[in-house]
């Protein structure tokens, strides 16, 4: 994971503590040179948790936020996933308007629920949201 992205992440207020493994795949959205945003997903057959979408904040409010997560999924679905979950403490409206819903945490799938954002990163009082591909 390039020194960028985990910048940008931690200036978002993002969690980082378990990126160094370098298990989630991050997308990044760059203009000459520089960082504009980037997402991290991870997958597990056809589950995926789309976690740490993050934009610059003068790149906010020109549609990059959505372009990165349609790619995401793009990348995703070509990989098998066929339902991506995510977990949100201030974001779950604008994922609602990306076709995400809302859902109780129990009805997390294990490999969800077994993630280190789910199981401890993220609050409880975290939303958990998916979308089926």
């Amino acid at each position: 994971m390039s020194a960028d992205v985990l910048a940008l992440l931690e200036t978002s207020g993002l969690p980082t503590e378990d990126l160094r493994a370098g298990r989630p795949t991050f997308l990044a959205a760059s203009l000459n040179g520089e960082l504009l945003g980037c997402v991290g997903y991870e997958s597990s057959r056809d589950v995926v948790l789309l976690r740490s979408l993050a934009i610059q904040p003068m790149s906010q409010g020109r549609g990059l936020g959505r372009q990165l997560v349609v790619e995401l999924e793009q990348h995703a679905k070509a990989a098998g996933g066929r339902t991506v979950f995510l977990l949100t403490t201030t974001a779950a409206p604008f994922f609602e308007q990306l076709g995400y819903e809302r859902v109780a945490r129990d009805a997390a799938p294990g490999f969800i629920a077994a993630s280190t954002q789910f199981s401890g990163l993220c609050p409880g009082s975290a939303q958990l949201m998916m979308r089926r591909l």
